[in-house]
């Protein structure tokens, strides 16, 4: 598996492919198409477009099993975690995450865990400076 670039803006509807493809590893069209047609309504026309356009981006693989495509994701859920949290931080706190962390802070009550979480991870980051 590889990385993702940055800027690689992956849609809810390829989110949900990769989530399940990071479940439940390899799974044809078809496969795809019935774990996730209860929660989507998605066809398997929709799944094939879907699938072909994260072939293009380079998401995912496909090997030919007789008549089937099965597909596995070339990325790691890590490195889209990471992706699109760069991208978030990037397009509305200017790539600040202390800009983030303070509107957090003022916008959802922090608990005493929330608070004592945040100081060791503080306290951590500034150790390994060091």
């Amino acid at each position: 598996m590889v990385g993702v670039g940055v800027n690689m803006n992956i849609t809810e509807a390829e989110q949900k492919i990769l989530n399940l493809l990071w479940e439940e590893g390899s799974l044809s069209t078809m496969q795809i198409t019935e774990r996730l047609e209860g929660e989507t309504g998605w066809s398997k026309h929709a799944v094939i477009s879907f699938l072909k356009r994260m072939e293009t981006k380079g998401l995912v693989s496909y090997e030919e099993r007789g008549r089937a495509k099965y597909y596995t994701p070339l990325v790691k859920r890590e490195a889209v975690a990471g992706a699109e949290r760069d991208s978030f931080l990037q397009k509305f706190y200017h790539g600040k995450l202390g800009l983030m962390v303070s509107a957090m802070a003022e916008e959802h009550s922090l608990s005493q865990n929330d608070i004592r979480d945040l100081r060791a991870l503080l306290e951590r980051l500034q150790t390994e400076e060091e």
